[in-house]
């Protein structure tokens, strides 16, 4: 295996300082060996693109960007978040064939753990390995049990699987056919044609929004138990802001948002404003202030280096 680990993202502009704190932050938690970024450009300025390669160069980091080939997604709904989220589904069809192995990360996520391990994960075989989605809901629509469905905002995938069992077109061919019955097309076709050739991974690396909430149906009835749950609160190596409050927004109350904006400031997006302050957004805020206190408890047991102290 290449002695640089390879990392694929999707984004586009509004995406883009997000994407450079997660790249930013997974080569902070990754001293022992290169990352080689693979980012698909979904419509990444030209200038925040040289912003984007200057910073990984001054880290020892390279980048390869490709431009996306629309026909791969006639027929896909693209209203509600656009072509970026299908973008990971075919990355075999972009990433060259000399990459045997990429790691997928969303780009609302930060890295907090060397990805040495997932570089060198056994796949038992299979050819995705990732964490267990939390939500109860997610999985519904294509009628699996919850513990068999993941979160696709982190993926291991052996691309030479991929490629061979050619798993990106049956994805692509199933969101087509089912898109008008799935909430989340993308992920939900994912998990509907990886069924048992997936390795589930610690919670740790895919530690979802949910986890910090103090409500019991995100806890009960998942693989992980309180143990691994709070293991990963606690010990994190990959957060994924999940869902609508973001740590770039002025009613984000995560736990790790301190942490995250000390990162975004390590990037040349630095001093980048808080989003959210027009009015409907501050009643947004207020009505966010009663979770406030699901965060604090469990931010206070946080390393104090994450609470900013």
């Amino acid at each position: 295996m290449s002695d640089a680990i390879a990392v694929a993202a999707c984004c586009d502009e509004n995406y883009i300082a997000y994407a450079a704190v997660m790249m930013r932050s997974a080569v902070k938690a990754t001293p022992e060996a290169p990352i080689h970024f693979h980012l698909i450009n979904c419509g990444i300025s030209g200038a925040s693109l040289e912003r984007l390669s200057g910073m990984l160069e001054a880290l020892g980091s390279t980048l390869t960007t490709y431009s996306p080939d629309d026909r791969l997604y006639e027929g896909l709904p693209t209203h509600r978040y656009g072509s970026a989220v299908y973008q990971r589904i075919n990355l075999p069809e972009y990433i060259p064939a000399d990459v045997g192995r990429i790691i997928y990360i969303d780009a609302d996520t930060i890295v907090l753990q060397s990805l040495i391990a997932l570089w060198n994960l056994d796949l038992e075989g299979n050819s995705t390995a990732a964490v267990e989605n939390l939500s109860p809901k997610a999985c519904k629509d294509i009628e699996v049990d919850r513990t068999e469905y993941f979160n696709s905002g982190l993926l291991v995938m052996d691309l030479a699987a991929w490629r061979e069992r050619q798993l990106h077109r049956q994805v692509t061919e199933y969101a087509r056919e089912h898109a008008s019955s799935l909430q989340f097309v993308d992920q939900c076709s994912l998990n509907a044609v990886l069924q048992n050739d997936w390795v589930r991974l610690p919670l740790k690396w895919n530690v979802q929004s949910d986890v910090y909430k103090v409500v019991r149906k995100y806890h009960e009835g998942c693989t992980y138990s309180r143990s691994d749950m709070n293991d990963a609160m606690l010990h994190p190596a990959i957060v994924h802001f999940t869902g609508e409050k973001k740590p770039w927004k002025r009613y984000c109350f995560h736990p790790f948002k301190t942490y995250y904006r000390k990162v975004l400031n390590e990037t040349p997006w630095a001093g980048q404003p808080l989003v959210g302050d027009d009015t409907a957004t501050r009643r947004r805020y207020f009505f966010a202030l009663r979770s406030h206190w699901k965060f604090l408890k469990r931010r206070r047991h946080l390393p104090a280096h994450y609470q900013g102290k």
